[in-house]
């Protein structure tokens, strides 16, 4: 493929031939070859499946996600309305923001739980000879079974607590939410360059790839770029309307 400037014909021929093959994975360098186990493609096989599964799933029930995001969103302005219009303007206030915020958004997940569930039972035990790569997917597993058993706080009680203290400090409820969606957040990214963990997995998978794989792994890229587009603007649009129905100009 990198020989279309070449003057000899039978050398740009040949060029071709090398890079198809090698963009089946085919062309590897020796030792690569070599690492390939049986193992490591049932892995790949396994794993590739699963997020599959997983995200005609989530993309099937994107439309219910964004209507639960939307009506969390609601619930909230709807039993404190107002709350914060005369707080005062400090950590502990964009810190309740904040929760406000991120408890709308994984109201979201409430519809895809069983499947994040299954999705992390299923590669939470997959192995491959690449240790960063198994050690990525374990973390996957770990996140995701941790997102699916998140418990959404009581935002108004938390506010009304703050209020009720003179708005001294942070209720630890409030506290305790943040931290744990930070920690769980903390493992979706890897490297000191921050690549998203999925990514990084994606990006790891591949010498391990068929062509049948390879077409899977194309479909899961896009349908997660589906979905997170359609979950983004959703929680874009809660955000604006919890700063309107709370009292704020902005969270």
């Amino acid at each position: 493929m990198h020989a279309a400037r070449r003057s000899l014909l039978i050398y740009t021929v040949r060029r071709l031939i090398a890079g198809l093959v090698c963009a089946t994975s085919a062309c590897l360098p020796a030792s690569a070859l070599a690492s390939i186990h049986t193992d490591d493609v049932a892995a790949t096989r396994a794993y590739l499946r699963a997020a599959d599964m997983y995200e005609r799933s989530t993309y099937a029930e994107v439309g219910v996600s964004v209507a639960a995001i939307e009506a969390h969103a609601g619930e909230i302005g709807i039993e404190c309305p107002s709350v914060l219009t005369y707080a005062p303007r400090d950590a502990a206030f964009g810190e309740l923001g904040e929760e406000a915020n991120r408890t709308a958004f994984f109201a979201g997940t409430a519809p895809e739980r069983s499947a994040l569930l299954r999705l992390a039972h299923t590669i939470e035990h997959l192995r491959w000879s690449d240790r960063k790569l198994t050690r990525l997917v374990h973390a996957e597993a770990a996140g995701e079974g941790a997102f699916a058993t998140l418990a959404l706080p009581d935002v108004c009680a938390d506010i009304a607590a703050w209020k009720a203290n003179g708005y001294a400090a942070l209720p630890q409820s409030a506290a305790r939410f943040l931290a744990r969606v930070q920690a769980i957040e903390s493992l979706s990214v890897t490297g000191p360059s921050e690549e998203l963990r999925e990514t990084a997995i994606m990006r790891l998978l591949r010498p391990y790839e068929k062509p049948a794989e390879r077409r899977t792994a194309r479909r899961i890229e896009r349908l997660e770029a589906q979905i997170n587009r359609r979950l983004r603007a959703a929680g874009t649009i809660a955000e604006t309307k919890l700063a309107a129905v709370l009292g704020v100009a902005a969270l």
